[in-house]
């Protein structure tokens, strides 16, 4: 599934972004492969808001639909 799946309060560890220019992306927000994140809030069309060490990122939703996670 990817990020853009994952739903309100949900554990997810990223797996793997879709190409280069997209993991450079994710590495920028600090969100690498084997990553745990939280999903704060998943707003219908818009971003995805994740939490990670007690930061919160808005992740745009064409970014998370390229970021695939897995349910902890």
């Amino acid at each position: 599934m990817t990020l853009a799946d994952a739903r309100d309060g949900q554990a997810v560890l990223v797996t793997g972004t879709t190409g280069e220019e997209i993991t450079s992306q994710a590495m920028r927000f600090g969100i690498g492969e084997g990553t745990k994140i939280q999903i704060q809030k998943n707003i219908k069309g818009g971003p995805v808001i994740i939490s990670k060490n007690q930061l919160e990122i808005a992740i745009g939703r064409q970014l998370a639909q390229l970021i695939e996670v897995a349910p902890q």
